[in-house]
């Protein structure tokens, strides 16, 4: 790969689709983004990604295109499983459409996974080799990298914590399913939740303003929602034996969740076994566009630009 040649980073979100242009030392040089209508059809999604990343490549030749999605991509069959937030990205055919499309190579990964490749590279790498990366906006989603590689399991589903049952019979989630991590810690699910609290549907902002003001109903909800965080990120760090945990996504900018006395404080509690020192939590340094950047490194590892 020549020292000037760029690949594009893609993370198809639910509302919006943002992209990157990157070069071989990993320098972006643009980032833009759109939203995108689901209820329009793929015709419409895929006409959005094409002319996103136009606009992006700003006429500059790329080589590949690295996507994050939510769910997982099977190559097999050419289909999007468990976006159930976006069902039209689980339609089959989608990703074969896209590259007849652009014309390159398209590389398709979870958006959770890019996002634990962006922040394991920028924060991580050197000093930490078993770490967890989560999304907290629309939906939860979980990137896991194992040993400073990217751990997909078998069949490329690994990581799918927001939807493991922590209420039994809980709380219904988008996936059909009851009591998922989903179902409590996502932005959707806090805003249903203060709803029902409350009558007032806000946004997760809003939700945290007033619990800054002392607002009875968001209080409730926010320390609720620590307990369940911290209990969540030790169980996994239980089973996984992990040595710090990134959180991004829009969700993950309240600054409550860092606070010693909040989620830390749970996730010491509900730890377990061998003798551990503070698991940090670390904020995503690349804020809430992380998985664009991750999304690009899948591109720079098609062409052996990077190992992972």
């Amino acid at each position: 790969m020549k020292e000037n040649s760029f690949v594009i980073g893609l993370d198809l979100g639910g509302t919006k689709v943002e992209a990157c242009l990157m070069d071989s030392n990993r320098k972006i040089y643009t980032r833009e983004r759109t939203l995108v209508n689901c209820d329009e059809g793929l015709d419409n999604v895929i006409n959005t990604i094409a002319g996103l990343i136009k606009a992006t490549a700003d006429g500059k030749p790329y080589a590949a295109v690295g996507m994050g999605t939510p769910g997982t991509y099977i190559v097999e069959e050419d289909k999007i499983y468990g976006s159930p937030n976006s069902r039209v990205y689980e339609t089959p055919g989608f990703i074969r459409r896209l590259k007849e499309v652009l014309g390159v190579p398209v590389l398709v990964e979870n958006d959770a996974n890019c996002l634990a490749l962006a922040e394991f590279f920028a924060s991580c790498e050197g000093k930490y080799r078993y770490v967890l990366g989560v999304i907290m906006g629309t939906g939860f989603g979980t990137g896991l990298i194992l040993d400073n590689k990217l751990y997909r399991g078998a069949r490329g589903g690994a990581g799918e914590i927001g939807h493991t049952t922590i209420v039994y019979n809980g709380r219904l989630c988008g996936c059909g399913r009851k009591g998922c991590v989903e179902a409590y810690l996502s932005g959707s699910s806090l805003t249903r939740q203060y709803r029902e609290m409350s009558g007032e549907k806000l946004d997760v902002p809003e939700i945290y303003s007033l619990y800054l003001k002392g607002d009875s109903h968001a209080v409730q909800l926010f320390t609720e929602s620590f307990k369940i965080l911290g209990d969540v990120l030790s169980g996994v760090v239980n089973a996984l034996d992990l040595e710090a945990i990134i959180l991004g996504g829009g969700v993950s900018n309240i600054p409550e969740w860092y606070k010693k006395e909040n989620v830390p404080y749970y996730m010491k509690k509900a730890l377990f076994g061998i003798p551990r020192g503070e698991i940090p939590l670390i904020k995503a340094k690349l804020g809430d566009s992380a998985g664009v950047a991750g999304a690009a490194y899948l591109a720079l590892r098609e062409l052996g630009i990077m190992s992972f």
